[in-house]
């Protein structure tokens, strides 16, 4: 416990230093728009592309290993949606956006940065490769969803169409893809061009962090307790459980990619579900207060979840 207790503090540390720049406004809002984009655009791509082109093996990705993640998620979508849609029908919550806070992970921000800390670099590759579909996959879902239930409001080709225009733009997306062409026509890359890269990818990790702890600040809590513990409680010990039985049961997958994707599913809800709900006057403020609470549930949860994986 105390090795774990080592690793998770540095993290927390950069958390609250985000929290408290944010909060005291250190950071402004525009800058932290600045921080944001520079960490995705700029320092976690490569991150990525460094690790996949640097990759000794390309045989982590697999898809057993997509598969043991998201055949979980979607169960967990769609279940969870009917049954939001049964005991919230009579309230302005749309059942899709809180079925989409319930299996998004905030896996960038918080999965991978955890995962580094215990198994370095090799968690790098696996780790992006889930995250590369992520975002694809739930909100298509979640349009899904929500063309059924207003047909006359919404296009589900134009929502599916604009997920898959969103994702192939993406700058982790590319950076996988570019880090592959490399990678497998085995192109060398002068030391000039590595070594830059090298510094921008030594930056991911703790700005993101920082990013993370300064949007936190500010976002404020609402009342609506009920959907805010509800799907913290789907996110953070049900999704896991799920994920860790279809690794283990269904998969058959080795201990290190189990512990990596329980970890990842144990996430808090990822910062992207209230950007996607953000013009829901109704939903959006609730997302917001569950990304708080799930957040902060998480510094518990996490540890929870690596001792009961053996993690050391």
């Amino acid at each position: 416990m105390l090795s774990i207790i080592n690793a998770i503090t540095p993290l927390l540390i950069l958390i609250a230093t985000g929290f408290f720049l944010g909060k005291f406004n250190i950071i402004s809002k525009q800058g932290l728009s600045g921080l944001s984009r520079v960490t995705f655009t700029i320092f976690i791509p490569s991150l990525l592309f460094l690790s996949i082109y640097q990759s000794a093996d390309l045989s982590e990705l697999s898809l057993k290993l997509l598969a043991a993640f998201y055949f979980p998620v979607t169960l967990l979508f769609f279940l969870s949606d009917r049954i939001f849609d049964y005991f919230w029908k009579d309230r302005a919550l749309k059942s899709e956006l809180f079925s989409l806070a319930s299996t998004f992970s905030n896996n960038i921000l918080i999965g991978i940065p955890v995962l580094v800390t215990f198994y370095g670099d090799s968690v790098l590759l696996p780790g992006f490769f889930i995250v590369s579909i992520h975002s694809l996959l739930l909100f298509t879902y979640t349009s899904l969803c929500t063309s059924f239930r207003t047909p006359e409001n919404s296009s589900l080709y134009r929502s599916i169409t604009a997920s898959i225009w969103l994702t192939s733009r993406s700058p982790i997306v590319l950076s996988l893809i570019l880090g592959l062409m490399l990678k497998n026509v085995s192109i060398i890359l002068p030391q000039f061009i590595i070594t830059p890269i090298e510094l921008l990818k030594a930056a991911a990790l703790p700005s993101a962090l920082i990013v993370l702890g300064c949007t936190l600040s500010k976002y404020k809590m609402t009342e609506a307790l009920t959907p805010i513990f509800t799907v913290s409680l789907l996110k953070l010990i049900i999704l896991p459980l799920l994920i860790g039985l279809s690794a283990h049961y269904l998969f058959n997958l080795e201990n290190k990619y189990l512990i990596i994707l329980v970890i990842m599913s144990a996430s808090p809800v990822g910062i992207n579900v209230f950007m996607y709900a953000a013009s829901d006057s109704d939903n959006s403020p609730i997302l917001a207060s569950t990304i708080l609470v799930s957040t902060l549930l998480s510094l518990i949860t996490i540890p929870l979840w690596l001792l009961l994986l053996g993690v050391a």
